[in-house]
């Protein structure tokens, strides 16, 4: 995704929570900070932080079929059993039980992504995770203020100086968002080379249409210069909803993590879905996951005649980003807040 659709998306789920009033306390520190701290959701991908040879990207989890003899039954996970681990509370659920393109065959197999340097959208998920916990820990006033825990032990030992800006946890909030936003693009998660961002067709256009989809109200230059108004933002936010068919305003919970899992099996659960989407618009009888075929025009996967699926996949990604978003911002916040 790129940088609208990434700061739409954050101070969607701001919005989201707020409308839920689940976590209010996370809202009021977002909230104010959406300008300063927005910068977030689309640092990385800058330059700056890719430069560590890509050690810092981890845009991507590339699934593929997984041919080693040893272990192949770790890395099934069929349909149904899917379903349940990332919840129906998720629209690509909703896609996948739906969609018959998949076929018992498909689901009987292994897949596993073969992670390479710079490549693993879990991890740099379930690291942010536990570097917010660590920052709110030893956070200054502002953020002693919003939490209900009382860490009164470990600020003994913390100078003021060297404790975290509220401004700064606002910031990694969003930064963690970007990632969570690209474990739902299914090109992300799909190990074929024609999902890549440059090797294929389909990757950069969609992305394109999304941009276009959600405007010129979120672009970049109008949060550096402070061309919003605050108190409309959110309200700017929920109105792009009806441009991708999402529906919240049923919604009076934010779900918490499916059996409890830690931030990186949600991740990897939800990298697992997004394969699953990948294979269906794209599916594997013309498209292999050998590499025979390098290129998938975007045309092919939703041009003339495919309106429908277009629309459905974009209101499923883009819902399920949104959520995502809010679900794992709560199991920080809350799991901080416990007494």
């Amino acid at each position: 995704m790129k940088q609208p659709t990434h700061a739409w998306i954050a101070i969607r789920a701001i919005a989201l929570l707020e409308d839920s009033k689940k976590s209010p306390e996370l809202v009021e520190l977002l909230k104010p900070h959406v300008y300063e701290a927005a910068v977030g959701a689309w640092m990385p991908d800058l330059t700056d932080d890719k430069r560590a040879g890509g050690v810092l990207g981890n845009h991507v989890f590339k699934i593929v079929p997984y041919t080693e003899e040893t272990q192949k039954d770790r890395f099934i996970v069929k349909r149904d059993d899917l379903i349940k681990r990332i919840g129906t509370d998720r629209l690509v659920a909703k896609f996948i039980r739906e969609s018959d393109v998949l076929d018992d065959k498909w689901w009987n197999k292994s897949y596993k992504a073969e992670a390479s340097r710079g490549q693993h959208l879990p991890n740099r998920v379930m690291a942010l995770s536990t570097m917010l916990k660590d920052l709110l820990i030893v956070g200054d006033q502002e953020l002693d203020n919003l939490l209900p825990s009382d860490f009164k032990y470990i600020k003994k030992e913390v100078k003021p100086g060297a404790c975290t800006p509220h401004e700064a946890a606002a910031m990694y909030f969003f930064m963690i968002s970007h990632f969570i936003a690209d474990i739902t693009m299914p090109c992300h998660c799909d190990g074929r080379e024609l999902a890549g961002y440059t090797n294929g067709l389909l990757h950069e256009p969609w992305e394109l249409h999304w941009d276009d989809i959600v405007g010129k109200e979120f672009i970049k230059k109008r949060f550096l210069n402070g061309l919003f108004n605050k108190k409309e933002i959110l309200e700017k936010a929920r109105l792009i909803d009806t441009k991708f068919d999402i529906d919240f305003s049923t919604r009076d919970t934010i779900p918490d993590f499916i059996d409890k899992n830690d931030a990186w099996l949600e991740a990897m659960f939800l990298c697992r879905a997004s394969f699953a989407v990948a294979s269906i618009i794209a599916p594997c009888g013309t498209y292999p996951y050998d590499n025979t075929v390098k290129q998938l025009p975007y045309a092919n996967v939703f041009g003339q005649g495919k309106e429908r699926l277009l629309k459905t996949v974009d209101q499923a990604v883009m819902h399920d980003a949104v959520l995502n978003t809010a679900i794992f911002w709560k199991n920080i916040w809350d799991t901080m807040a416990k007494p």
